[in-house]
């Protein structure tokens, strides 16, 4: 494997770097209410901070329209059970998915007391009466905003129910977390939320679960890269580095993980984030590698990288040349074949990219390449290569 160095210039992390420090502490990351709302509001671009402002306060004027009768929180009745404090509730950041601002609006919006569940905690102390939210910070951190920003009472007076549970086995309660928030009446959990918990959960709870160790391990690899991987929710899938389709990552395994990535940075020699269909071409490519048993090595990569930069610039965007050739290339063999009257219809996916790419690379790559596995029979004339 490749040894990348990561930092960027003058000795500066990368945007990466940053992003993926969150992984590097193996203890919990205690955040208190506000806390984890300041966190999350100062990650944001100035833009997105005034559209939060801006929401904010019309959930404020929603939920007093339609709350008319509720001037204090004592007028809320929410439903029985254990009573805490607010402000005796923390969150295990490294327990919860990233908080969204919007949702917590939302709720704040259509709030109905009938729909608050009570916030799932345990106590890290037994002795005393401070908690920890395991799930449902989304909902706590709207009740938080409802009695301070509507309300505007003290969160160290103000009681909500919370469901407390005596196991500390944190590997287990982040197992719940994940199936908890993968049922209809609760926000989804996304891709990224659940690779997530799979790398704290091993590196924070020292889980062995095959697929969490085995995600943690593809981690490494992205790590040691330079990448890291994100979502269009978080508003960075435009940075460099940058890894926002995390399907390919799930469906190969680790080794191939680490040679896409490896190639990735030679081409975009974190400049750039990856493409969505380069991500889709490539991922596809090492796949179909470790089906034929092809050996992989420095070499391999660099060389394969040099020559897509070569040719076609490195470049699967959309209306990228390499798009362009293959669909010239195609159309002209639907033409030329008795396949019917139609006029073809291009696909910009592996089905007609990958024979193309894997003719190119017949033909340029002195290397051993893995076999044309495309339900396809197109493939193009050598003329319409690069």
């Amino acid at each position: 494997m490749l040894n990348l160095q990561t930092a960027s210039f003058f000795g500066q992390k990368s945007y990466a770097d940053l992003k993926n420090s969150k992984y590097s502490s193996t203890q919990s990351s205690i955040l208190s209410i506000q806390e984890r709302w300041n966190e999350t509001y100062k990650s944001l671009s100035p833009y997105m901070q005034q559209v939060v402002d801006a929401t904010l306060e019309s959930a404020k004027y929603e939920f007093k329209r339609r709350n008319p009768n509720k001037k204090y929180w004592s007028d809320i009745e929410l439903a029985e059970a254990k009573d805490a404090i607010l402000n005796s509730i923390k969150i295990d950041g490294t327990m919860q998915r990233q908080l969204d601002i919007m949702w917590v609006l939302s709720i704040i919006n259509g709030f109905l007391e009938t729909m608050v569940v009570p916030i799932q905690v345990y106590r890290p102390n037994p002795s005393i009466d401070e908690f920890l939210a395991w799930d449902g910070q989304h909902t706590l951190v709207a009740l938080y905003l409802i009695a301070t920003h509507i309300f505007e009472e003290n969160p160290s007076k103000v009681i909500i129910p919370v469901n407390i549970y005596k196991s500390s086995l944190k590997a287990q309660m982040r197992a719940n977390f994940i199936s908890l928030n993968s049922k209809e009446g609760k926000k989804q959990l996304e891709a990224i939320d659940i690779w997530e918990q799979m790398i704290y959960g091993v590196r924070v709870d020292g889980s062995t679960n095959p697929l969490w160790v085995e995600a943690e391990k593809k981690q490494q690899h992205i790590e040691r890269c330079g990448l890291f991987v994100t979502s269009k929710k978080f508003g960075d899938e435009d940075q460099p580095g940058a890894i926002s389709r995390l399907q390919e990552i799930n469906k190969l395994n680790v080794d191939s993980v680490g040679y896409l990535c490896e190639y990735l940075t030679h081409v975009t020699k974190l400049q750039r984030p990856t493409v969505e269909k380069e991500l889709v071409m490539m991922a596809h490519y090492f796949d179909r590698c470790r089906v034929d048993n092809i050996k992989i090595d420095k070499k391999y990569i660099a060389d394969l990288a040099a020559l897509t930069l070569d040719l076609w610039d490195a470049d699967f965007s959309p209306n990228s040349i390499f798009w362009i050739r293959a669909s010239n290339a195609y159309h002209h063999w639907h033409n030329s074949s008795s396949i019917g009257f139609s006029s073809g219809r291009f696909n910009k996916e592996p089905v007609h990219g990958f024979p193309f790419l894997i003719a190119q690379l017949q033909k340029s790559f002195n290397y051993p390449i893995p076999k044309n596995d495309s339900k396809s029979n197109f493939w193009p004339d050598v003329e319409e290569l690069f």
